[in-house]
């Protein structure tokens, strides 16, 4: 039996949306099975929107990020290590924090990475970047959140 041009057409999106949807399914926040730092970004208060500048005497800035680990022996296990860093606009190191991850949230892959710190805490008005190192939960291997999330402090 011959297949119409468009019936061949209309089997191979089918076959194509198949496929897309298994790989959906095998990993729902399309990471591609690497280890990865998503979504981070400076809000007002943990769960709430992004937010980018802030008053220098406005109390705290979160800081926020969702790490994603693909190693099935890190599968509900926090990372080895957390570090946070801010740095001035030229790049000087103002800020170190060691965190520990909140636990796995969004699925046993992935834990959640809070740090609130006061504006005052900055060396005042000015833009700044920040970044996350974080190590697996076998210490073996390192990731850097790049590029940098940047944030503005402006005066009161």
């Amino acid at each position: 039996m011959k297949c119409a041009w468009w019936m061949k057409q209309v089997g191979f999106c089918l076959v194509a949306m198949g496929v897309l949807a298994g790989m959906a399914q095998a990993d729902p926040l399309g990471t591609a099975n690497v280890p990865q730092i998503l979504n981070a970004r400076t809000v007002r208060s943990v769960g709430s929107s992004e937010q980018r500048t802030f008053r220098t005497t406005d109390g705290n800035i979160n800081f926020t990020a969702t790490y994603y680990d693909d190693n099935n022996a890190c599968a509900g296990v926090a990372p080895f290590l957390i570090q946070f860093f801010a740095f001035n606009s030229e790049g000087l190191l103002v800020r170190e924090s060691n965190l520990t991850g909140e636990g796995p949230a969004l699925g046993s892959h992935n834990t959640t990475v809070n740090v609130g710190l006061d504006a005052g805490t900055f060396a005042g008005p000015g833009t700044y970047s920040y970044s996350y190192l974080i190590r697996d939960c076998t210490n073996t291997r390192s990731l850097v959140l790049t590029p940098f999330g940047t944030f503005r402090l402006v005066a009161p």
